[in-house]
This record gives C-alpha cells, structure tokens and sequence, in this order.
C-alpha cells in the first residue's frame, strides 16, 4: 500500500472510528466486544483499502463490514466464549424515554437474536429499507422479512410481560 493510501485509511478510521464503535455497540453488549468488533472490521477494510477509492457510500460499505463481522461471531461460538455481562453505562442511550423505559427497551433488544436484533436496529435505528438491509447482511429480503417480524414478536412478547411501576 502506497504512503498516501495508508494516510489516507488512517484519517478515515479516525475520523470516523467513534461511528464506528456506536454501530458496534448497538449490535453488542457490551463495550469491550465492540471494541473488538469494531478492531477486527477495520482490519479487514484495511485489507481491501486499496480497492475503495471508487467505492460511492463508503460508510454504508464499513457499516456492512461491521453488520457481517457480527454476525460470523455469534455463528463461530466466538461470542459464547468470550461474552461479558453488559455494561449499560457503555450503551447509547435513546433520547425523549426515562431511564427505566430505556432500561426495559435496552434489556428487551439485548434478549433478541444476534440476526434479529441486527434486522431490527437496521430498519428502525439506522432507516434502512428491507433491500438495503437485506444487501447488508447478504441475506434475502424474505429472510429480512421474517427475522423483523419475530424480532418484532418477540419484543412485544416481553415489553408486555413488563409491567411499568406505579408513580
């Protein structure tokens, strides 16, 4: 790789590492997996740097990096080894909720499937169209489809079951 090229990943990567980690942390758990998601994702774009100058949403193509990378770890077993109790305080937090309704929302997409909460906070978090997620992921619309629907089941299933305490 060329001095300029290099310079170049290097401004990209910090100048956008912190989005980064927030994308990382809305899939993980926990601070420290992100950080680990987020280490390995940019290495396998560094590997491909030299290929990207032509690439139009640059960001869109890290973001599928990120998404793809996560969800290989939860096949390999990688994370059921190495998983940490979350860290809420490590969380984003969501604007305009009290703290416990965040807290409940937060534990209930934590509770989700690696690929459903990825197809949720996609579509809802991020604004992505069934297509675009489905590219992302390099699943088909219908998987997308689906894994949003029981995704969507299943929180509903548990934010009923929680019942808000009385004032």
């Amino acid at each position: 790789m060329r001095t300029d090229q290099r310079a170049s990943f290097v401004e990209y990567v910090t100048s956008r590492g912190p989005w980064m980690l927030q994308v990382a942390l809305r899939l993980c758990r926990d601070r420290h997996n992100a950080e680990d998601l987020v280490q390995t994702s940019q290495t396998k774009l560094y590997a491909h740097w030299t290929k990207l100058f032509a690439i139009e949403n640059l960001d869109a193509y890290v973001r599928t990096i990120i998404l793809r990378t996560y969800i290989g770890n939860q096949r390999t077993g990688w994370a059921k080894r190495v998983d940490l109790l979350p860290t809420h305080e490590d969380m984003p937090t969501a604007e305009g909720m009290d703290h416990e309704t965040r807290m409940v929302l937060r534990n209930a997409v934590e509770g989700l499937a690696p690929r459903q909460r990825a197809t949720i906070l996609m579509r809802y978090y991020y604004d992505m169209s069934v297509e675009q997620t489905a590219a992302a992921l390099d699943i088909t619309a219908g998987t997308v489809k689906s894994q949003t629907s029981r995704g969507l089941d299943t929180l509903r299933t548990v934010l009923e079951k929680t019942e808000p305490r009385a004032a």
